[in-house]
């Protein structure tokens, strides 16, 4: 068994809350027993997650000397969730995102970190670490990939074409599901569709070509990547605002595009671990394939997991990054 955080209160972790750049947070706090750390740690989750995401890795983080820092990232949980507007799109893009993490790490009295991330969480660490050279000293991502700033807009629509496995964006983007997920049971069972649940025939209740399947989440059966008492726990923290802010994280390519100007030909030269998830639907292994062009200081593992590789397959996950952190990150070194 792998030791892990319990969701119904758990001496080793704080509940905390920061005001970053006027943005309230919440976020997780966990130092190794002696209270004395080598370095710090941010984990950022992904979609539909919370920093609870990484209740698996934190004890094994601690563990190694690290203190680790994981937040509910803008939209979820105890933090802000603001309404998707063109005044407030940027607060929900990666270049905010970088700016509010590193003044989190300002007042956590650090000025570096070390910086991992899953789903849209992976996504958002390789902006965190271009926006802020020298804030981000080593990066892991567990299931997404680095893709390169580009000069060349595309709209959703454009990347659906493409990348027709990305087909479900276009239901979150479109404002269909937050007139249809309102109440507890619905967000219960919005998650359940995310998380691998079945109807009692066995059919699933997410599809990546097309989104969550309206005619059957009503009728999902629990999953077997979480226990009950974890769903009772995500669907109480997804109450507190709604699918909203979740989704909104969807309604950013615009904005990340213009952020990603200023990023054009910066490299990413930081050591970086990329973990695949062998049976991912969603982040593919194929969309890794060109990654070792833009990461020179590469590592890679696999797992044989699906999309929810922090839970399903927690015990190797971990001996990815721990054998990195132990080889890579520290070295040899007792402090960074």
């Amino acid at each position: 068994m792998v030791d892990k955080i319990s969701v119904t209160g758990d001496s080793r972790i704080r509940q905390c809350t920061a005001v970053l750049n006027g943005t309230t947070y919440g976020y997780l706090l966990s130092l190794p027993e002696s209270g004395q750390y080598k370095a710090t740690v941010f984990l950022i989750h992904g979609f539909p997650d919370l920093s609870m995401g990484w209740r698996y890795q934190i004890p094994a983080l601690t563990k190694m000397g690290l203190r680790v820092v994981a937040p509910d990232c803008l939209g979820y949980g105890r933090t802000d969730a603001p309404e998707f507007s063109k005044e407030t799109a940027a607060l929900y893009g990666f270049k905010q995102c970088a700016d509010d993490m590193k003044e989190l790490a300002l007042q956590l009295g650090t000025s570096q970190i070390i910086l991992g991330g899953h789903d849209w969480g992976g996504y958002a660490i390789y902006r965190i670490a271009l926006h802020h050279p020298g804030f981000v000293t080593h990066l892991f991502s567990i299931c997404t990939p680095y893709s390169p700033p580009s000069k060349h807009y595309l709209s959703t629509e454009d990347i659906v074409t493409k990348v027709p496995y990305f087909g479900y964006q276009l239901q979150f983007i479109s404002g269909e599901l937050e007139k249809i997920i309102k109440s507890k049971q619905d967000i219960r069972q919005f998650l359940l569709s995310l998380y691998g649940g079945r109807t009692s025939s066995g059919e699933v209740g997410f599809d990546v070509f097309s989104g969550v399947l309206l005619d059957k989440f009503q009728q999902l059966q629990r999953s077997k990547v979480l226990s009950e008492e974890e769903l009772d726990y995500y669907v109480d923290e997804f109450a507190r605002h709604g699918v909203h802010g979740p989704l909104n994280w969807y309604r950013t390519r615009e904005q990340n595009y213009k952020d990603d100007l200023s990023l054009l030909g910066r490299p990413l030269d930081i050591p970086v671990l990329f973990v695949l998830a062998t049976q991912d639907q969603a982040l593919r292994p194929a969309l890794s394939r060109n990654m070792a062009k833009y990461v020179p200081n590469l590592t890679t593992a696999e797992v044989e997991a699906g999309h929810w590789a922090l839970w399903q397959a927690p015990g190797e996950c971990n001996e990815a990054i721990g054998k990195w952190i132990e080889g890579v990150v520290f070295a040899g070194k007792t402090k960074l």
